[in-house]
């Protein structure tokens, strides 16, 4: 009977021993990135706001054991919400841990579904059809209209990740890699016609921006089918003035409008699927003797738009499209500047880009002009608090200016000064347009490069200049203008 119970302490011992085994005293932590690398529009710094939260499933295959809370029909390990809190590691809702597996297969994916900013969840957003089934891990989300009035949800899915319980390095985080469901869209004026423009709307119409979609997790590659609901009508701009005739904004010549409108989310869209969408502009022109025309309408056929053109997959999720209105002495040109997520074309940080700058001079801008003193070679600081408050210089044919912001970051590459436009650019003499950067340099990343008027040709009028920074690092160009010229500066050069 002794040797009996004996045994039997072995075969228990045996059994908590195996059991130990099963799983590793590590907790299986998420962070999170923006795989695409403001009222919602999401980027990398943006995703990371305190309370934001993404919904996290790990399905388990090839384990050797079991979990209690597991369903065994959809092997789901993980089937909980993630929240940041300031920290690089995402903290579980439900204060539960996961501990690593001793062996097995997790595959891991999410969606966000809490944006902190608009206090509002997924399914919110969604409505009562907003579904996920374990079993088949196919999310569906019900028909939404995208327009000016929608709540600005960027909802975003990671990519599946499948790791090896057994070779994952220890205490380190899984990276969700996010994507963007929506494109976004916005609106540009500029008007160097020489009369005034009166705006009166400007409007997206044969978009298919009523839709539904499902994100299918059940493969390895996560896939997105978007169904075709109903074109509807977008108002990029509406005049918001009392004017009994919808007349009452005025673009006055030389009047440079840049998000004219906040980003917007809208449903990707296919380039066969653009084939009905089209941009109409209704104005009328306001001449210098303030005579004023009859209502005039352009559109302009979104396939035939060269970017477009270019891109066989049309409108791409995870993109920004920015409309751009230019109107000129005779004619209206509608066109189209295709920009990575990450762009701002308003105030905004790049220190989580890699891109920072810093200036002691201005408190709003960190692209400065000193005016060069001939009585003692220095270049001074010397704009009047008018032309700073109107974000304007003025010089003569004599004056010499100096440009001058800093880089701090990224320590190598390029900048590049573009300036507009080419009307009024012959006018100027620049000297350098680029460099090369480096902030180990003896000038501690300074840039600077000089502006004065070029003497052989007379202007009759004034000409206007207006200034775009770009950085180039990690291979690419990036518009850098809202960080180094937050005023969007503009160079006046006076006729003599």
């Amino acid at each position: 009977m002794r040797r009996t119970i004996l045994y039997l302490i072995v075969i228990a011992l045996a059994a908590v021993s195996c059991k130990k085994e099963l799983f590793t005293s590590e907790t299986i932590s998420f962070g999170a990135l923006d795989g695409g690398t403001t009222r919602a529009l999401m980027d990398d710094s943006t995703l990371k706001t305190a309370g934001n939260k993404l919904k996290v499933f790990d399905e388990l295959t090839g384990f050797t054991g079991t979990a209690s809370w597991m369903d065994e029909n959809d092997h789901l390990y993980i089937k909980d919400e993630i929240v940041y809190a300031g920290n690089p590691v995402w903290s579980y809702v439900s204060n539960m841990t996961y501990p690593w597996t001793a062996d097995g297969t997790h595959k891991f994916f999410s969606w966000l579904s809490y944006d902190q900013s608009l206090s509002l969840t997924d399914a919110q957003f969604w409505g009562a059809s907003f579904n996920f089934n374990p079993s088949t891990k196919v999310l569906t989300l019900p028909q939404k209209t995208m327009d000016t009035s929608t709540d600005q949800f960027d909802f975003m899915y990671s990519d599946p990740v499948s790791v090896e319980a057994a070779s994952h390095p220890a205490n380190t985080p899984v990276n969700l890699q996010l994507h963007h469901l929506f494109a976004a869209q916005n609106l540009e004026v500029y008007n160097i016609s020489g009369n005034k423009v009166l705006l009166k709307t400007v409007t997206l119409k044969g978009m298919l921006n009523k839709r539904s979609a499902t994100v299918d997790y059940s493969s390895s590659d996560v896939s997105i089918t978007t169904s075709n609901l109903d074109s509807t009508e977008v108002v990029l701009f509406t005049s918001d003035d009392s004017a009994p005739d919808g007349y009452g904004t005025e673009f006055e010549d030389e009047d440079l409008q840049k998000n004219l409108t906040d980003f917007i989310l809208m449903w990707p869209q296919t380039f066969v699927e653009l084939a009905d969408a089209r941009l109409e502009v209704v104005y009328k022109i306001k001449d210098t003797d303030d005579e004023i025309s009859e209502e005039l309408t352009a559109v302009m056929n979104l396939n035939k738009l060269e970017a477009f053109k270019r891109n066989a997959s049309g409108m791409d999720a995870g993109v920004k499209y920015s409309f751009i209105l230019e109107f000129r002495p005779s004619s209206i040109v509608i066109l189209l500047n295709v920009l990575p997520w990450e762009y701002e074309d308003y105030d905004w940080d790049y220190s989580d880009h890699s891109i920072s700058a810093k200036s002691g001079k201005f408190k709003d801008g960190v692209l400065a002009f000193y005016r060069l003193n001939p009585s003692t070679g220095e270049y001074t600081v010397e704009p009047t608090a008018d032309e700073w408050s109107a974000k304007t210089m003025r010089l003569s044919q004599a004056d010499v200016l100096k440009g001058r912001f800093f880089i701090e970051a990224p320590t190598q590459g390029r900048w590049q000064i573009t300036t507009y436009p080419l009307s009024a650019a012959e006018y100027f003499e620049i000297e350098p347009t680029s460099g090369e950067i480096d902030v180990f340099a003896p000038n501690d990343g300074k840039v600077e490069f000089t502006v004065r008027a070029n003497l052989d040709k007379t202007p009759t009028s004034p000409q206007t200049l207006f200034f775009n920074v770009a950085i180039y690092f990690n291979g690419d160009w990036h518009d850098a203008n809202s960080e180094f010229n937050r005023k969007n500066i503009r160079l006046i050069l006076d006729a003599s």
